[in-house]
């Protein structure tokens, strides 16, 4: 496991510093990696999955990964339930 968490470490992108943006930290307890992050950010803002996917240069398959990762670290059940979480900071 150690292994596996070296080498998609190394992988990982930074979030781009913007006052609006998700951050990592801001999961309490359950800490997003950067790209989580930045996924959550996207689509706090209304995105969809697809234009998510062309920003990122990933496929839409792997924004859902990230969007269900988030979800269970944040403990919410959708997309509106993560709007509201990442708009009230709780």
């Amino acid at each position: 496991m150690e292994r596996w968490a070296v080498r998609h470490s190394r992988q990982e992108r930074a979030v781009p510093d913007n006052s609006n943006s998700w951050s990592a930290n801001s999961a309490g307890d359950a800490t997003m990696t950067p790209r989580e992050a930045e996924v959550a950010n996207l689509v706090s803002q209304g995105l969809a999955n697809k234009v998510v996917a062309k920003q990122l240069g990933i496929v839409e398959g792997t924004v859902k990964v990230h969007l269900h990762n988030v979800y269970q670290k944040l403990r919410v059940l959708n997309r509106t339930a993560l709007i509201l979480r990442t708009s009230t900071g709780q």
